[in-house]
């Protein structure tokens, strides 16, 4: 939807306007242009996923496509408009929750949460600044529809939401860094001893005992692919906003 007076959209982040479909794109520099957003979006969108979100700059969108950095400029304002809508697309449709039992779905929101991000671990290096978009929203109001039954208000909806973001972001970021098992078991099969040995006796060495108990035990070395620690930090918070909406808890200042 195009609008003909863009004076009160000045203000807003590079890319929120584009992403809401109310900047008239064809408007702007130079002759009529021979592709669309979508394309630029999508050549973006490719590159991110093969090489991460830095790779997705305007000289290698514009290379992709097959047109001039400069040329880029009729479809997209800035690098930061770009990154705004190559983001949008990547979160996709919100998922279904259900709707009589909002702990099941403050449990489901975050698994596909952290799955969106295991498939495009790019989405983990967009600034958190990126505007809410039509995606993001549909995200989020999916949560605080299924969170309507708890009572809470807005404010601790939107608490709730943080926690559970911040949640899911976290181990996905884990696992994204997590060595490889073959770097550390098939190939070296020994090596993990060898680091625990080391590490082992330079903590005790300066008194660092209870770390260095927790380390000799062996949930410490488990898969790195295990759900557990996930799961049980995803079922405490929920344990506490449980507990926060049957009066557990003081309300919150």
């Amino acid at each position: 939807m195009g609008i003909d007076d863009h004076s009160e959209l000045d203000a807003l982040p590079p890319g929120l306007a584009s992403a809401w479909d109310v900047v008239d794109t064809s408007t702007r520099r130079g002759r009529k242009p021979a592709h669309s957003v979508d394309e630029i979006v999508a050549a973006a969108t490719a590159l991110a996923d093969r090489d991460g979100i830095a790779a997705a700059s305007l000289p290698k969108v514009a290379a992709r496509v097959g047109v001039t950095t400069n040329a880029l400029y009729r479809y997209v304002s800035s690098k930061e408009e770009l990154i705004v809508l190559v983001a949008d697309r990547a979160w996709g449709a919100a998922p279904t929750l259900p709707l009589d039992d909002w702990r099941g779905a403050a449990t489901l929101w975050p698994h596909r949460l952290r799955d969106r991000f295991l498939a495009r671990p790019w989405l983990l290096d967009v600034p958190t600044t990126v505007p809410l978009t039509p995606h993001t929203a549909a995200w989020l109001d999916a949560l605080i529809v299924a969170l309507a039954p708890t009572g809470l208000p807005a404010r601790q909806v939107l608490y709730s939401a943080y926690l559970l973001d911040s949640h899911a972001r976290y181990d996905a970021n884990l696992r994204r860094n997590a060595p490889t098992p073959s770097a550390l078991s098939a190939a070296h099969p020994d090596r993990r001893r060898r680091v625990r040995g080391f590490l082992d006796t330079q903590l005790r060495a300066r008194s660092l005992d209870a770390v260095a108990d927790v380390m000799q035990d062996p949930s410490f070395v488990a898969d790195a692919t295990t759900n557990d620690g996930f799961e049980f930090g995803l079922a405490r918070i929920l344990d506490g906003i449980e507990a926060h909406v049957s009066g557990g808890s003081p309300p919150a200042r």
